[in-house]
């Protein structure tokens, strides 16, 4: 009789989940996982091929089970580096591991090549921002050799290296994001400044906050973890910029249309973009920056617009180096190299040939 009822529950769990995925209203997009869901529209276009991707993305209780299962796998099974996360002191910290020599010297190689090509009459800095697993100080976490990392690209990398790594802490990045709060940016850019070469003054901003930023990492956490908020930075100078995409043409420095999109991180210039022009037409100087970046300066490059008539941001990630030169003459222009360690760990997502 036992094995009838237990039978029977697992049956009904079969066929009466499904059945409820099709009668609730279904959820365009999960803050949780922050990415699109397969709805009933994607089955109209194709059935067969979407119907798994749909029971499972609408399954009732996809959260909770999701969450359970990362409770589970971290609390009862005392996996610490579960979902590949660590939980530091309430900060989730993605697992950057391990060190990988080949892209280390592989970003050396394409940095050097970019100068060497194409920046010898440009004012030229580099810069490397840590992952939040730099700050893991117990020998429990598995994490990469960052005395190496920082020690080869300072000795291989023919470029002036600008050192902002010792200004920051755990506490000026998102609780469940990889990324740095705009608000503790402003050390950084006191560094910068100092190194580029222009003068940094106290300027001025509107404090913008949204709440429930349900951060890159916070779906491979337990649910209970309360989501992030995110402070935004403006001022006259920013809301009048002239922002152009390669991609998809004219855009603000912050694009509002995000706040309902899968990652609210992407308001910061509209997110991933293989180039952006931005024209300061409120400018006091006819300085010109190219900075050759990934998301990291998404949210930081807003706090350089008072500073420069024309910011221009390369992600050559989305686009190759070759045809980066057919858009933008470099000569007397400040150039920044801007990467975090997790590309510098994995560089050969960086489209550039080195010849």
């Amino acid at each position: 009789m036992k094995e009838k009822v237990i039978t029977y529950f697992f049956v009904g769990i079969l066929f009466v989940f499904p059945i409820c995925s099709l009668l609730i209203k279904d959820m365009d997009i999960s803050s949780y996982e922050r990415r699109k869901l397969t709805t009933i529209s994607d089955l109209k276009e194709n059935f067969v091929d979407n119907l798994d991707d749909y029971l499972s993305d609408q399954f009732p209780g996809r959260n909770l089970l999701i969450s359970s299962n990362s409770v589970f796998d971290r609390y009862i099974l005392g996996n610490i580096d579960s979902n590949d996360v660590y939980i530091k002191d309430g900060y989730v910290i993605d697992k950057n591991y391990p060190l990988n020599d080949k892209n280390v010297a592989g970003f050396i190689d394409k940095i050097n090549y970019i100068n060497d090509s194409y920046l010898k009459n440009s004012n030229v800095f580099y810069t490397i921002i840590p992952d939040k697993g730099f700050f893991l100080d117990d020998d429990k976490y598995l994490k990469i050799d960052y005395d190496s990392m920082y020690s080869s690209l300072k000795n291989d990398i023919d470029i002036s290296y600008i050192d902002v790594k010792s200004l920051l802490n755990l506490s000026d990045y998102y609780k469940t994001d990889i990324h740095i709060r705009q608000e503790a940016y402003f050390k950084v850019l006191k560094e910068i400044a100092s190194s580029l070469g222009f003068d940094y003054y106290s300027v001025d901003y509107d404090e913008n906050i949204l709440d429930n930023f349900y951060g890159a990492s916070y779906s491979k956490v337990p649910s209970f973890m309360k989501p992030d908020k995110l402070k935004f930075l403006s001022n006259d100078q920013i809301k009048s910029a002239k922002v152009k995409h390669l991609e998809y043409g004219d855009k603000s420095v912050y694009d509002m249309d995000k706040v309902n999109g899968s990652d609210l991180y992407n308001i910061f210039l509209s997110g991933p973009s293989s180039l952006i022009e931005i024209d300061n037409v409120n400018s006091i100087s006819d300085k010109e920056l190219i900075i050759f970046r990934d998301s990291f300066a998404s949210s930081f490059t807003p706090l350089l617009i008072p500073y420069y008539s024309k910011i221009t941001l390369v992600d050559l990630r989305y686009i190759k180096m070759d045809l980066v030169s057919d858009y933008l003459d470099f000569t007397n222009k400040d150039v920044l190299f801007m990467y975090s360690t997790l590309i510098v760990n994995d560089s050969n997502i960086l489209k550039v040939n080195v010849k």
